[in-house]
């Protein structure tokens, strides 16, 4: 609908202000035609940014035993917290929506994965962080590639609807759940070894008693003094 309105905008509200013969000043009918432009691509940009982290399906690579029945899948989906390392360069990829209609496919590993707590105006509950790895390996491709990448849309944050309503419509309701508490736990314990998520250690609050705090005012007191009663040497 954005885009119906944008192309409308474009073919039939343009060109007549371009060429408005009511206007004598070429220059303001210009940039009246190019103010009406530019204002019928805000509906659109603002759909595009609003709809981009909502994923329409997620496709999750399994080994090949977990193909032969759903009790091998199930057991597949369980080891992905009772192992972790051993299941960490699983790859999910997020099929999500662009600007235009077709849709953005994204890879990621599983353990690049975070989750991201409920806030207010927050569209999105699964990150894919920029860290250090995802930098590398930025650095090891060319200009035009990460040009190509940009072009593309890449997302690094998805919304994937939560509930057994949705995961039933999958066909092997579980294996999301399983997913969703792996990125979980991996997010909290990123947590308690950074002190908070995403933004590296956080410095230690130091609690001082009131005598501490006298004392310590005292001996910058002290040290000011000594400071500013030096003799001055000729």
């Amino acid at each position: 609908m954005a885009l119906l309105q944008f192309g409308t905008t474009l073919v039939f509200g343009v060109p007549p202000l371009w060429n408005n013969e009511n206007q004598p000043n070429p220059d303001i009918r210009k940039f009246q035609a190019v103010l009406v432009g530019v204002l019928g691509t805000v509906p659109t940009l603002t759909l595009a940014y609003v709809t981009a982290p909502f994923a329409h399906q997620v496709f999750l690579q399994i080994p090949e035993y977990a193909r032969r029945s759903r009790q091998d899948l199930m057991h597949f989906a369980r080891t992905l917290r009772t192992n972790p390392k051993g299941t960490a360069n699983t790859k999910l990829e997020f099929v999500t929506l662009r600007i235009f209609p077709f849709r953005k496919h994204t890879t990621a590993f599983l353990h690049e994965l975070r989750a991201l707590p409920p806030m207010k105006m927050r569209l999105a509950n699964i990150e894919l962080p920029k860290t250090e790895a995802w930098a590398q390996r930025q650095r090891e491709k060319g200009i035009f590639k990460r040009m190509a990448e940009v072009i593309q849309e890449p997302r690094y944050k998805f919304y994937v609807k939560e509930g057994r309503l949705y995961t039933m419509k999958t066909g092997v309701p579980g294996v999301w759940e399983e997913v969703a508490r792996r990125i979980q736990d991996q997010t909290v314990a990123e947590k308690d070894e950074t002190g908070y998520s995403g933004l590296g250690a956080r410095k230690p609050v130091v609690l001082r008693s009131v005598g501490q705090m006298k004392l310590g005012k005292e001996m910058d007191k002290q040290r000011l003094k000594r400071h500013t009663s030096r003799p001055v040497h000729r």
